[in-house]
């Protein structure tokens, strides 16, 4: 039986999971389905005992669906992404008919598309987060100028962040996280969706990747207190694998069950008091740098997760 690993030709840290499962002697099919159609060829046929047959190949591979364990989508592009002729129409239906063959097998999947297009959002994500048990930071996002500049005259010092949260490895699509003084124009919010945040008086921050239910909590030490440690050379921060709070772990497990995922890395700001406050969860967040600046074995779980998925019953 064969894993699905969906993501693009570039994708170093997918390198590491699939260096694993082939270590282990367990099948990789690798492909980006932003090459269907083309490079990638999709066969699916609804069978007469009401399943979904087929198989999905490139110029020098090929896997039955019948073949496939499980799933992991990391970073795909999206099918149809490459075509140049009727391109609306057809990456509309490279997607029907890609996730749509892939989605009849009823397989494990990190993380189920649904859960990744519902959990990408900010506001849902704080929703979630609260109700999840976590504490979150007062924000607004708005396109009022007057509500932008009436949230800034509220109690303690504010932020501007990304709504979207791109990652730093992808610009021009990326803002780090700044500061914003109380008498700050915000004319400028009417153009464009902003994301005004209350300011945490952080002491560290804690990046927590979840495969499953085995947690890898790593404490990071920025100079400066920095707002942003993404945008950092890695050598500037201190990487530290440091248990977390019980109440955390329990909450993350509520947030990633509501979200649907098995996969997320979780970003906390943990203030003088020792309190974690939420800030994100990614359900394709890197996870690539922490093992390799602590050692911890992130990508043998997902690995281990991926060649041996929990059934109905063991989730249960």
């Amino acid at each position: 039986m064969t894993v699905l690993v969906l993501t693009s030709e570039e994708d170093v840290t997918a390198d590491m999971v699939i260096a694993r499962l082939i270590d282990s002697g367990t099948p990789v099919f690798r492909v980006d389905p932003e090459h269907f159609p083309g490079r990638v060829n999709l066969t699916a046929r609804s069978t007469a005992g009401g399943g979904t047959a087929g198989n999905i190949t490139t110029e020098h591979h090929r896997v039955e669906l019948a073949d496939i364990r499980s799933v992991w989508r990391r970073r795909p592009g999206p099918p149809g992404h490459l075509v140049t002729v009727q391109k609306e129409w057809v990456s509309l239906e490279s997607e029907q008919a890609f996730y749509g063959a892939l989605r009849a097998l009823d397989l494990p999947w990190m993380n189920p598309p649904e859960a990744i297009d519902r959990s990408r959002y900010k506001v849902w994500q704080l929703r979630a987060a609260q109700e999840a048990g976590f504490r979150t930071p007062r924000t607004l996002i708005t396109t009022d100028p007057a509500a932008a500049k009436e949230f800034a005259s509220g109690a303690g010092p504010i932020i501007v962040k990304s709504i979207s949260g791109r990652h730093p490895e992808e610009p021009p699509l990326t803002m780090t996280t700044s500061e914003v003084p109380r008498d700050a124009d915000f004319s400028g919010v009417a153009a464009s969706p902003t994301c005004l945040q209350e300011k945490v008086d952080k002491h560290a921050d804690v990046r927590l990747t979840v495969v499953g239910d085995t947690m890898f909590p790593c404490y990071i030490s920025s100079p400066g207190r920095t707002l942003d440690w993404r945008f950092l050379p890695v050598e500037e921060c201190t990487w530290k694998i440091k248990d977390v709070p019980d109440e955390i772990r329990k909450s993350a497990l509520r947030y990633m069950a509501a979200a649907g995922l098995v996969y997320a890395a979780f970003d906390f700001a943990i203030d003088a008091d020792g309190a974690f406050w939420f800030l994100e969860a990614n359900a394709n967040g890197q996870f690539g740098f922490v093992e390799l600046a602590t050692g911890v074995p992130i990508s043998q779980t997902i690995a281990d997760w991926l060649t041996h998925p929990p059934t109905p019953t063991e989730e249960a």
